[in-house]
């Protein structure tokens, strides 16, 4: 029996959220109006009409995408700046950002009302006829300002600042050298092509953000509003109760799942490592290990499909492939990732001690235990949509956002139809069901919301970078520096990435070096889909790189580690998945599948990323390595990765399981052992 305050587990045990835990939304007597509850009202009014619009828009599609696109940014700058309100100011400063952010609030619905009237006279007069008005300069000005100054409040200076350069930029052009140079633009031409010809602001950034994202980043909200959470973490002690190596792991499983939904590697720290660091930090797992295998586990989050960070969507438009080909293309690559990593912390439990002991993950109490049935019920609201996702991309190949569609409204009705078979007793199961839907609406709008305008932002770069004719120059003076030889060039495309992703989350990461390294790599034969999957990853991994390193500095403040410390052992521990997208660069087959071939190419790339990680982690299960040891097993690994030859690639691979097996199992004396020998 439930009652008012207690509710069953996702898992079909007791979970202390009860229907008290979620806000209040409206008030119970009049005493209780106030400003407060009043914006209250009005954000979770505004997130459930922006889930309604987004579901009917993909059911139905009765509507161009850039004039929805005006819509959507309408709706989630409107709910940014609802959130952004303070309601315990500290100082003057806080009072005036209160008072910035209700009027943006009120500017952004006039401006979204303005366009949605005239959408169709900026179509076809302003945008093919260059016919507009001194009103149409002016609101498309206070839009592109508007977004401007969400994507600074959400994401900070950095991308702020890259916008605003990008605008000086275009109209400095004259001034710059070299390939910089161009012939520029006047203030009024830049707002132009960048609002009110629906192109920058509403550019296919935007349109891609308001129909592919926003239903996954939507769903993955009111995932977890239902207890998604709890779910994903309990499925990581599930995995680690079964490992030696098992504290360790339930951060690396929490976070792929988690970290295949969110559009930020930090946030998937902060989300997921709030749980998982302390939880190695009481179990004899150091302080900069833990942040640091938090770091790498949720990068790598970004790289698993089906989201990929919201960059699967971007690069399926920007590619023009169909999103079931980007997902088949990243699938190895990720698991290659999630193999190293379980790797990883499998030898660093050995090496450091961090071996799961008696109690270290308590067992579920006799009174929480479920049979199958009842967890079968308890995760319908999980299982269903997924296999709902799996069905409708991959069998019926529908596109992202129908399929997204569907899945949500599998999901929402799976969720009270296991409350109530759970907890049947009373009305109170049905309204904590209608409150946990509210606020998951409210969670993925507000979600949402700055991914919204820092994808508005980047529309606004990608524009004037297309526009000044910048993105062809760099790609051609970069093939040119390197002399066409095509290592150089991977290595000028990965050391670009890395730093035009600095400080960026996934989608705008990705979006920057696509445009300007992947088509140099086209240009000297790489496949296309393998060679924006090369930038990504490492635009990607650029929030594991010093000196930035966001990820690296959410997990350091929540473990309480060095910045410096947490940064040199992520990147040691973490150095194999730099050398993912070189794997796969040199064995296609990983990309574009070939049957046999692609498992062989998957089966040895395995092999290879095994005694990569031995290096690395430098101790084998019997004995710490010198240096000596570890080059060895790197000349090993690089053998099998890149000798072309598959009957030598598969020959080396086996040579070194045989080994590896028989040094693991302590039959003969590690490669420590021998060198010392002599």
């Amino acid at each position: 029996m439930s009652t008012p305050d207690t509710e069953k587990d996702v898992s079909g045990g007791t979970d202390s959220k009860g229907i008290n835990d979620f806000p209040q939304i409206l008030p119970r007597s009049r005493s209780e109006l106030s400003v407060r509850r009043f914006v209250r009202i009005l954000l979770y009014t505004l997130a459930v009409i922006t889930v309604v619009w987004h579901l009917y828009y993909a059911s139905s599609g009765r509507m161009p995408r850039s004039q929805h696109a005006n819509i959507h940014l309408g709706l989630m700058l409107s709910v940014f700046y609802l959130a952004s309100i303070n309601f315990s100011p500290s100082g003057v400063r806080d009072k005036v950002d209160n008072a910035i952010s209700a009027g943006l609030f009120v500017t952004i619905l006039a401006t979204t009302a303005y366009v949605h009237v005239h959408y169709w006279r900026w179509l076809r007069q302003a945008r093919e006829q260059y016919i507009y008005t001194n009103v149409d300069v002016l609101v498309g000005a206070v839009i592109m300002l508007i977004t401007i100054h969400a994507t600074w409040k959400a994401y900070g200076k950095l991308l702020g600042f890259v916008t605003v350069g990008a605008i000086g930029y275009g109209y400095f052009g004259p001034v710059f050298p070299g390939i910089l140079n161009h012939g520029g633009f006047d203030i009024e031409t830049i707002i132009y092509s960048n609002s009110v010809a629906l192109n920058g602001v509403y550019g296919f950034l935007l349109g891609v953000g308001a129909t592919w994202v926003v239903i996954f980043i939507l769903f993955a909200g009111i995932i977890e509003s239902y207890g998604g959470m709890d779910y994903v973490i309990k499925i990581g002690r599930s995995v680690g109760r079964r490992i030696s190596s098992g504290i360790p792991q339930v951060a690396i499983v929490s976070s792929m799942l988690m970290g295949s939904i969110t559009g930020s590697s930090a946030a998937n720290v902060a989300t997921t490592g709030s749980f998982t660091i302390p939880l190695m930090q009481d179990n004899r797992v150091g302080d900069k290990y833990a942040a640091s295998i938090e770091s790498i586990a949720s990068t790598g989050g970004q790289i698993l499909p089906p989201v990929m960070g919201s960059a699967a969507f971007l690069m399926a438009d920007l590619i023009g492939v169909s999103f079931v080909d980007i997902i088949q293309a990243a699938i190895l690559p990720a698991v290659l990732f999630y193999i190293g990593m379980a790797f990883v912390v499998h030898l660093s439990a050995h090496r450091y001690g961090w071996l799961l002991r008696e109690g270290d993950i308590a067992d579920v109490p006799d009174e929480e235990r479920v049979g199958p049935v009842e967890m079968l019920v308890s995760t319908a609201p999980y299982t269903i949509p997924l296999l709902v996702l799996i069905y409708t991309l991959v069998v019926l190949r529908w596109d992202p956002m129908s399929a997204g569609l569907y899945a949500i409204l599998a999901l929402i009705p799976a969720a009270l139809i296991r409350d109530l078979i759970l907890d049947p007793s009373s009305m109170s199961t049905v309204n904590i069901w209608g409150r946990r839907t509210i606020e998951g609406c409210k969670i993925g709008v507000v979600n949402m919301a700055p991914l919204t305008a820092v994808l508005a932002s980047l529309g606004i770069v990608i524009q004037i970078i297309s526009q000044t004719g910048f993105a062809l120059s760099f790609s051609l003076q970069m093939v040119a520096i390197a002399g066409g030889v095509f290592f150089v060039v991977l290595f000028l495309a990965m050391t670009s990435s890395l730093l035009f992703g600095l400080g960026m989350p996934t989608p705008a990461a990705y979006v920057v070096v696509a445009v300007l390294t992947a088509p140099g790599l086209v240009q000297l034969g790489l496949g296309e889909i393998t060679a924006h999957m090369f930038v990504f990853y490492f635009a990607l991994l650029s929030t594991i790189t010093p000196p930035v390193a966001l990820s690296c500095a959410v997990a350091c403040g929540i473990a309480g580690a060095s910045f410096f410390d947490v940064c040199k052992e992520t990147i040691r521990l973490g150095l194999f998945s730099f050398m993912i997208p070189w794997v796969f660069v040199f064995n296609q087959e990983l990309i574009y599948w070939d049957g046999m071939t692609t498992a062989l190419v998957f089966l040895t790339s395995s092999v290879g990323i095994l005694s990569v990680v031995i290096a690395l982690v430098g101790y084998d299960l019997q004995a710490k390595l010198n240096y000596a040891s570890r080059a060895l097993y790197l000349v090993f690994a690089f053998a099998i990765w890149f000798v072309p030859n598959m009957t030598v690639k598969v020959g080396l691979s086996i040579a070194f399981l045989v080994w590896v097996i028989a040094v693991f199992n302590e039959t003969v004396p590690s490669l420590e052992k021998i060198i010392a020998s002599r």
